[in-house]
């Protein structure tokens, strides 16, 4: 067993809880949600250490005083000894030390992580990381900084699309643009919806396995039911002049097709709930309890609650305990608040069917830091089930099958990888 690999487990652990840390860490797993980039553009990009610290690391140096990016280390020192041990920090920590061999972060040891990082970045990278060091058997890969809906590398990869653009129109050229796209002349909101679906379209014809919805970030979850009436009224203004918003009537209603979509197609819903990436946003536009109508008027819909809707993961589990069509998703949780995430899984699986939680999402643009966060997820699970085993509550033949469903079987079975 590599116990080097878990940065902040105790030193000595009771042999049961040992060997279901050992079985875990075995274990494959399959990522509800990346945003890995594909090899081709990893290697274009020449990453350095300090890109590795642009992603959420940045957000909680910028929270604790850094302005602007991390860019050299002199602007960074001062902020990262405060943030070394949150999350963030504690995955850049496992990266730099499992992938580059550095097991400190200073002045000394940036220009070898620099070399390395380079040295690294070729073909291959990507199958030594992800396939044999966090033993990803695939991942469901958003690809948001793609314009266009592309195939993803089957190797490493299934799916996932958002259709927030056709909910979020604030301006006519927005509606231009969705025609050149789609092919579909929008002249109202009926046609926006035929646009929405030829889009849908060729995302399913790139292997779409999920749609997924980020409006967390612009608006609150509460979607009112709207007719196409009063959605016209809103995109006739939208056409006369650039609303400072996306009017919220149009937006309803739009998001509502999206659903209707999903249901027909038999597509789950990935749905952003809880903390936002950044270092603004409005938070309670994120609580997973607004959308507790929707779960009811589209039961053939599954949901899946992102980040577990941390800070509200009471509300989370209590979704998915009382309506079958809700899971609740442990993905980035296990960076945004470590402990929280075990507390959250220690209640989870006596609140929630245990067929419901999905244990691992990576939520990362690089491979280092979605095998890092993956070390930490295994980590946790496997301590919170020893705790579990040692209260009676499970074997510990029983705690590794937990496990498995954790980690691969519940996110395999709603994100199935299909061979083109």
């Amino acid at each position: 067993m590599r116990r080097r690999e878990f940065l902040t487990a105790p030193a000595a652990l009771p042999a049961a809880a040992q060997a279901i840390a050992e079985q875990t860490e075995e274990l494959e797993i399959v990522s509800s949600h990346e945003h890995l980039l594909s090899e081709e553009e990893r290697y274009a990009l020449k990453p350095n250490l300090f890109t590795l610290l642009g992603h959420y690391a940045a957000d909680d140096l910028r929270s604790a005083g850094l302005s602007g990016e991390p860019k050299t280390w002199a602007g960074i020192e001062p902020w990262w000894r405060h943030i070394r041990g949150t999350g963030y920090g504690q995955a850049v920590r496992i990266a730099l030390r499992d992938v580059y061999g550095v097991e400190e972060l200073n002045a000394e040891t940036v220009p070898l992580l620099n070399e390395r990082i380079a040295a690294a970045n070729r073909p291959g990278l990507y199958e030594r990381v992800l396939k044999k060091m966090a033993r990803i058997r695939y991942a469901v890969l958003d690809d948001y900084w793609r314009g266009e809906p592309s195939r993803p590398d089957a190797r490493f990869f299934v799916l996932a699309r958002k259709l927030d653009w056709f909910c979020s129109v604030r301006q006519a050229s927005d509606v231009r643009r969705m025609e050149e796209v789609t092919g579909v002349a929008i002249h109202g909101a009926a046609d926006l919806k035929k646009a929405m679906e030829k889009r849908l379209e060729q995302s399913l014809a790139a292997g779409l396995v999920a749609i997924k919805t980020t409006l967390a970030y612009s608006r609150p979850l509460h979607f009112a039911v709207v007719d196409e009436r009063e959605a016209q009224a809103d995109f006739d203004l939208v056409m006369k002049a650039p609303q400072p918003e996306p009017p919220r009537r149009l937006s309803d209603h739009m998001f509502h097709h999206v659903l209707a979509l999903a249901s027909e197609r038999g597509l789950p819903v990935q749905v952003h709930t809880g903390t936002l990436a950044g270092n603004r946003g409005m938070l309670d536009y994120t609580r997973p309890g607004q959308l507790n109508p929707l779960f009811l008027r589209y039961p053939r819909v599954t949901f899946d609650l992102f980040h577990t809707g941390w800070p509200w993961t009471g509300e989370a589990a209590a979704l998915a305990k009382m309506i079958p069509n809700v899971t609740v998703d442990f993905c980035w949780m296990w960076v945004l608040s470590p402990v929280g995430a075990r507390q959250a899984l220690d209640e989870m699986l006596e609140t929630v069917p245990a067929n419901k939680i999905l244990g691992f999402g990576g939520d990362y643009r690089y491979a280092e830091l979605t095998y890092a966060h993956a070390t930490m997820a295994r980590a946790g699970i496997a301590e919170v089930l020893a705790g579990k085993v040692a209260r009676g509550w499970c074997t510990a033949a029983e705690a590794v099958e937990t496990a498995r469903l954790l980690l691969a079987g519940n996110a395999a079975r709603l994100f199935p990888q299909r061979r083109a």
